[in-house]
């Protein structure tokens, strides 16, 4: 976009004479007088140049919008905000902050995508109990930030990944059962795991009997600090952040296992009509494009 050309109120030093020289021998009433329209007249300018830029700025905002909605069928773009967007309490990835807004990596990503279509409607935070018997039983419903795992991989549709993450099981540095491989895995004690997470879902599928579902994730550290457990299933974003908030410090916990997967994604119900998901789709590749996504992960 072409700017409007400003002109500044300057004065070359050969062209100062009584009449426009700030040095001009006048009496003091009559130089301030110029003095000040000349900063006003300055003052002014800058306004202009400010405007221009600010306007500037929501033409290409607007640009960016019209972009990720242009491909889009005008009844698909209609439908794709008519979903039902549904998250839980998942720090670092989405939260409530103390003043009920939602907040979290995840949740900064899902919102950038919402912006870019012109999605208005409240986001609800519920327990990742309900949040599956809706993702499970009905139609145009989005959640995230789920975990995108072999055995869910057709039970729903994804869009992202909206956080890219590494995963796997962890164990204390000092602990007295030191987990080397797989078959350690399934001999050693008690392993913590977001009940009915992807992880649970995962390792009870490969034979795993050892597992002891965590309802609230947010203590899981302690349990593992207080010897209630053995090991724990987590992402480093999580289990860093939580750390923050136990005497166990990142040294004195180590990866034992590593998942292959474990990003997390913006996943729709199997019933959500696959072009509402596509819509969505665009707009997460939008908001890559244009750097949103990387400022935000």
């Amino acid at each position: 976009m072409a700017f409007p050309q400003v002109y500044w109120l300057y004065y070359p030093p050969e062209t100062y004479d009584k009449r426009h020289s700030m040095f001009a021998i006048d009496g003091p009433d009559q130089a301030c007088a110029r003095n000040r329209d000349k900063l006003c007249a300055y003052r002014f300018a800058l306004l202009v140049q400010a405007f221009f830029v600010l306007l500037a700025t929501v033409i290409v905002a607007g640009n960016a919008q019209a972009q990720a909605l242009e491909k889009a069928d005008p009844s698909h773009l209609v439908d794709a905000l008519g979903v039902t967007l549904l998250t839980e309490e998942y720090p670092p990835f989405n939260f409530l902050d103390d003043e009920g807004h939602l907040r979290g990596i995840g949740a900064e990503v899902v919102q950038a995508m919402a912006t870019q279509l012109g999605y208005g409607k409240d986001i609800d935070v519920l327990p990742w109990k309900r949040v599956l018997l809706r993702i499970d039983g009905e139609a145009n419903v989005g959640v995230f930030s789920m975990t995108r795992t072999p055995q869910r991989e057709e039970s729903y549709q994804w869009v992202g990944p909206v956080v890219p993450i590494n995963a796997g099981i962890f164990q204390r540095a000092d602990s007295a059962n030191p987990v080397h491989d797989i078959e350690d895995l399934r001999q050693a004690g008690l392993i913590g795991v977001q009940a009915g997470g992807a992880a649970e879902l995962a390792l009870r599928s490969y034979g795993f009997e050892n597992l002891e579902p965590i309802h609230h994730s947010g203590g899981v550290v302690g349990m593992l600090e207080k010897g209630r457990i053995d090991l724990i299933v987590s992402s480093d974003i999580e289990l860093y952040e939580q750390l923050k908030n136990s005497t166990l410090k990142r040294d004195d916990v180590e990866m034992v296992y590593a998942f292959t997967s474990a990003d997390l994604y913006l996943a729709f119900s199997a019933q959500t009509p696959p072009e509402i998901v596509r819509v969505w789709q665009h707009a997460y590749d939008e908001i890559v494009k244009d750097g949103q996504f990387d400022r935000i992960v």
